[in-house]
């Protein structure tokens, strides 16, 4: 099934290289070097991000997701998920390779 962005569970995600970001606690900040405004990350978005810093497959990162968060099911997981991810990629945040 594909999704917003052209995504699909098959498509590998990574973080860009044009950001900078740092942890905060459980959450995380990003500073994109392009348009040089921050962003803030919730613990949920933050365990996206600490996922992708290496290319994984959306298919990995649900999986990691669903690991961690034992009580949520992949049905309310994934557009979450794409969601998200849809939103990074629109800010050049995060690339699909």
């Amino acid at each position: 099934m594909s999704a917003g962005a052209g995504l699909s569970m098959t498509s590998a995600v990574v973080a860009s290289k044009q950001q900078i970001s740092c942890a905060v606690a459980e959450e995380a900040v990003l500073l994109s070097m392009q348009t040089g405004e921050y962003y803030g990350l919730n613990p949920v978005a933050a365990s996206i991000w600490k996922l992708i810093q290496e290319p994984r497959t959306l298919h990995d990162v649900l999986d990691a997701l669903l690991d961690e968060y034992a009580g949520v099911t992949a049905d309310e997981c994934k557009p979450q998920l794409f969601s998200f991810l849809s939103e990074l990629i629109a800010l050049e945040l995060v690339e699909v390779r």
